[in-house]
């Protein structure tokens, strides 16, 4: 079993519920996550396990509720049990961890470490800069499990619950209408979230490419990809600044939640536009700017992007808005087509 097998035989379940996180280049990302149920109050700033502000309820009450009949008040309350118990377990083992480092024993660090990865999300940032791993840093084991930290509550970031009810993937999809047969790239694939969705739309006649910078996404994309069966779906890498893609290869380009990472906007646009078929679109579905105290996700203020930076953009490179989706409340959803040709 791999290190990615290992961490990912513990999930996150019913704890990370309505919780928030945010990948490094995002605008927050708590210190510690000292069990999932901390993610609820938001970033932390120290590495001591946080007491919740309503303390959790006790084996006493959640008893008293089963007597009672009173199985949905019963739930709630076992739930918000659990997850202040695991929090305080996350935070035990991490402390351990800590402790073991310390007092220079690596495998002993590394082995805790491990648990506290495995039983919760911790922050990378937090764990990399932690003064009681100096000496594990250089450690390809201190690597290796870093990346898997990351990895984890990146995945979970993409593939948390509440992102469907934000992102609306199913009315996503009906509005862009994918037909069989057509040739799709998705920049910014990630774990699939669309790409994998899109591979269904287009049928066996058509293809996908899942595209992203990042090789560890890519290799867990390209393994789901294996698992789901989907034989027209070519994973890849590109630059940051380069998408790789043919001239006139491609009738849909679909970008979510990446363009705001692209540095010279206008030069990629051009990229984009170069590898249209005749007739084809770019879609740019991207957070809509907002105050961090309103939304403490989604991209840092320096790299929010408005629509009308997109749209000056993809002007730059011959793309017009040819439609303008208005149903998601989180992001700007936008069609791009040459200039010359009329909207379908």
């Amino acid at each position: 079993m791999g290190i990615l097998d290992w961490l990912f035989a513990s999930k996150p379940t019913h704890a990370d519920s309505g919780a928030r996180i945010a990948p490094p280049c995002f605008r927050t990302w708590p210190v510690v996550v000292l069990g999932l149920g901390a993610l609820l109050a938001g970033p932390v700033t120290t590495l001591q396990a946080q007491a919740p502000a309503v303390p959790p309820p006790t084996e006493v009450e959640v008893a008293a509720a089963i007597a009672a009949g009173e199985s949905t008040r019963a739930l709630e309350l076992a739930l918000r049990r659990s997850e202040e118990t695991e929090r305080q377990h996350v935070h035990a083992l991490y402390t351990v961890a800590r402790l073991h480092g310390l007092l220079g024993h690596p495998d002993e660090a590394f082995a805790w470490l491990g648990r506290a990865a495995a039983a919760g999300l911790l922050s990378v940032q937090e764990v990399r800069g932690d003064e009681a791993f100096a000496a594990l840093r250089e450690q390809e084991r201190f690597r290796e499990l870093t990346r898997a930290i990351w990895l984890k509550g990146y995945l979970w970031l993409l593939e948390r619950p509440e992102r469907d009810a934000y992102q609306m993937p199913e009315q996503v999809m009906r509005t862009l209408d994918f037909r069989p047969g057509e040739r799709v790239a998705d920049i910014g694939a990630g774990s699939g979230y669309f790409a994998l969705r899109v591979a269904r739309a287009v049928g066996p006649e058509g293809r996908v490419w899942a595209l992203d910078i990042n090789d560890t996404l890519l290799e867990l994309l390209a393994d789901r990809v294996a698992k789901a069966g989907l034989a027209n779906v070519k994973v890849a890498k590109v630059e940051r600044d380069d998408p790789k893609l043919p001239p006139g290869s491609v009738d849909t380009i679909l970008m979510v939640d990446t363009l705001h990472y692209v540095a010279d906007r206008p030069a990629y646009a051009r990229k984009l536009a170069a590898a249209l078929a005749p007739g084809g679109r770019v879609v740019v579905i991207d957070f809509l700017p907002k105050p961090i105290g309103e939304r403490p996700w989604g991209p840092p203020p320096e790299q929010e992007m408005p629509r009308a930076e997109v749209d000056a953009a993809m002007a730059a490179a011959g793309l017009r808005p040819a439609a303008v989706h208005e149903f998601l409340t989180e992001q700007f959803f936008v069609e791009y087509r040459a200039a010359a040709e009329p909207a379908p």
